[in-house]
């Protein structure tokens, strides 16, 4: 059966509450991914988050794709989430182990990679463990070297808002695995596992979140709890 690192982008978002809710419901633990602008619009959300014993972490400021801004502008993404994140910490009464970034959309910064890899193992940010995870596209990307966080099968329910996808087709590929990254979310693989809060997916399909993870469930795959460790 799939082990799978349950991760969630964007938050805190309206959502987000009874996302919380619904993963300590059912025992599935995560780790979260803040955007800065999201921050400052709902620190009590992104605080009762915390207190209900979840991670999170930076995922930029204003979400850009980092291979089309400056590296200066990269880094003020990145130190101003930080500080963000270091007072919503402080306000839940959590003390702050780790700190680990995810990129939007997996975005790494294009030629500048390199760069962004040592800015973050420099500044002392940790790395999800992941020596389980063997998705050939995660391995052949280089993702398992990398400090920031990346994914090896993306649910892709952001595509429903725009009607690219619909929940079927969701659902289906959690059935069917990600071709593209050679994953799997219903075999014996690891996995890290990329799913959004968005209150836009939730006002086309109510509760996405549910029928997706559950449908992971009743598939017999297992959530793990994520751990990071300084490289």
């Amino acid at each position: 059966m799939a082990k799978l690192i349950l991760t969630i982008d964007d938050m805190p978002e309206e959502n987000t509450t009874a996302l919380v809710d619904y993963l300590s419901g059912a025992g599935i633990p995560a780790v979260f991914f803040a955007v800065g602008e999201n921050l400052e619009k709902r620190p009590e959300i992104a605080v009762y988050a915390l207190q209900k014993g979840f991670l999170i972490g930076n995922h930029s400021y204003s979400h850009p794709a980092f291979s089309s801004i400056s590296v200066e502008e990269g880094i003020r993404e990145i130190t101003r989430t930080e500080t963000l994140l270091n007072r919503i910490y402080q306000e839940a009464g959590v003390k702050r182990e780790h700190r680990f970034f995810r990129f939007p959309y997996i975005d790494k910064g294009g030629g500048y990679r390199g760069f962004y890899q040592d800015y973050l193992k420099k500044s002392g940010f940790s790395k999800l463990a992941d020596t389980g995870v063997d998705a050939p596209g995660y391995l052949a990307q280089g993702m398992h070297r990398d400090v920031d966080t990346a994914c090896s099968f993306d649910c892709q329910e952001y595509n429903i808002p725009p009607g690219t996808m619909t929940i079927e087709d969701v659902l289906r590929r959690i059935e069917e695995g990600d071709p593209g990254m050679g994953s799997s979310v219903t075999d014996d693989s690891e996995e890290i596992v990329l799913l959004h809060s968005h209150d836009d997916t939730e006002r086309f399909v109510p509760e996405y979140y549910r029928l997706i993870l559950d449908k992971m469930l009743k598939m017999g795959a297992i959530f793990t709890a994520p751990t990071f460790v300084l490289t």
